[in-house]
């Protein structure tokens, strides 16, 4: 449920430029070799949110950029405290969030989509 909730924040419900136009329902920034689309984006420096131009990863589908977003989270070291915590929604959505984005209140948004996705299944 935390994937499903995490791109639904991301792309704001698929409806995101980059989600449309780049299959990049994360906000997964450019990285190997994966072609890429320049796009403006939000990032909070020194508790400051700035607009910056960013390389994003661009996919060939939806299921390559969750396949994607499952491996990052899967081997990356920087995600192993989460990995620790895969039955702890709670937990896995914080150590996750202490990497994925530079938002000090992301852990809070994607805990609060997480609850809103949960109750559209329910």
């Amino acid at each position: 449920m935390v994937t499903v909730a995490q791109a639904a924040l991301e792309s704001n419900w698929g409806q995101s430029k980059l989600s449309r136009e780049a299959n990049n329902y994360f906000g997964i920034k450019a990285h190997g070799t994966h072609a890429q689309i320049q796009m403006m984006t939000n990032e909070c420096e020194k508790g400051v949110q700035v607009a910056i131009r960013a390389g994003f990863a661009k996919y060939n589908s939806m299921l390559e950029c969750f396949q994607c977003r499952d491996g990052i989270v899967a081997k990356g070291a920087v995600y192993a405290g989460a990995r620790e915590k895969l039955a702890d929604e709670t937990g896995f959505t914080g150590e996750i969030a202490k990497h994925w984005a530079t938002d000090p209140k992301y852990a809070e948004k994607l805990l609060t989509m997480l609850v809103e996705v949960k109750g559209m299944v329910e």
